[in-house]
């Protein structure tokens, strides 16, 4: 029955229960559901999702029309506001997500001497889980031309190629680059100075660690590739150091040193490599050297330092030793 209200107020219904107006209430909630979307930023995100929820609504609203709209108000609902909360921007999506210091390396001379860098830094990194690892961005570009023949000629065009490279880490955010090829740090400073970030100096890097590790040792046999005999970059910083340096004989260096570099390089057979090393590592060895410096970053991927019968200083090692001093020196402080 009907009971009478106060005027000009529509009669208040008794003995049954008020119509719900179940599809304005969709049409209400899908409308909010719009002004919560046009928070997302990402263009296509937002298109995608309101299609979906309009493909919701239009489906539902014409099951409601053909069935109790009653006992489907409560399953549409909740779908609804499982839809808002898990697409609803939540406070861990505000968090800064940039790490605060980035390896850069750049690579590519050549490419496999790169993923060895990179291999090491894994290894000795201490990490116990993933997080524990050093962002890293690797920038491969082995369009840069030959090193040696660049220094033998005195060709400069090999200049844009290296600024191309360190300028592109620096623009992507890298906090200091490592050079996994001792040859190209002749022209480690026409790099540093396109650069505001620090480059490492590998040759130092492993001329310091020498000198911490065999104080006593006046004779060092160097493994490096013809280019970076001749800039002489090893000997001066050993030098500086009381060092003195030992290479192969000149053949040896011809015909086992080089010819294993560019055998690495063109994927040549392992083991063949690796008897042209033990042979200039003996020859260097029989000349007085007290240790022996793998210089090239080619080398250490088929020299056997098992073979050999005085220490053996990687300095590809040594540069990753040095990657990841630098980054947790300057992690710690932030």
């Amino acid at each position: 029955m009907r009971a009478k209200g106060r005027a000009g107020q529509r009669p208040v219904l008794r003995g049954r229960k008020p119509r719900v107006d179940v599809i304005g209430a969709l049409n209400r909630t899908v409308r909010g559901y719009d002004a919560h979307l046009s928070s997302v930023k990402d263009g296509e995100t937002q298109y995608t999702l309101s299609c979906s929820m309009h493909l919701v609504q239009e489906r539902m609203t014409s099951t409601m029309q053909k069935f109790n709209a009653q006992r489907w108000a409560a399953l549409v609902c909740a779908a609804l506001v499982v839809a808002g909360s898990t697409l609803r921007p939540c406070a861990a999506a505000d968090a800064p997500v940039a790490p605060t210091r980035i390896l850069g390396i750049l690579g590519g001379m050549g490419p496999e001497a790169t993923a060895n860098l990179y291999q090491e830094i894994v290894k000795l990194t201490p990490a116990q889980k993933d997080q524990d690892h050093i962002p890293t961005l690797i920038f491969s570009f082995p369009q840069i031309p030959d090193r040696t023949t660049a220094i033998r000629n005195n060709d400069r065009s090999i200049i844009p190629y290296l600024v191309e490279g360190t300028t592109r880490l620096e623009k992507a955010g890298a906090s200091f680059i490592v050079l996994p090829c001792n040859t190209v740090h002749f022209f480690h400073d026409d790099m540093q100075r396109a650069v505001k970030i620090p480059i490492l100096h590998m040759i130092r890097e492993t001329a310091d660690v020498v000198a911490r590790s065999y104080p006593n040792a006046r004779r060092i046999g160097l493994l490096a590739s013809d280019g970076t005999v001749a800039t002489g970059l090893y000997e001066r910083e050993f030098s500086a150091r009381g060092m003195k340096l030992v290479y192969p004989d000149e053949p040896i260096q011809k015909d086992c040193v080089m010819k294993a570099i560019y055998g690495i390089k063109a994927g040549g057979d392992k083991q063949s490599n690796e008897e042209l090393l033990f042979t200039a590592g003996k020859n260097v060895e029989r000349k007085g050297a007290e240790v022996i410096v793998l210089g090239c970053t080619e080398i250490p991927l088929a020299f056997n330092p098992q073979r050999a019968s005085v220490p053996v200083i990687n300095a590809t090692r040594v540069l990753a030793e040095a990657a990841i001093r630098e980054y947790f020196r300057e992690e710690k402080k932030n």
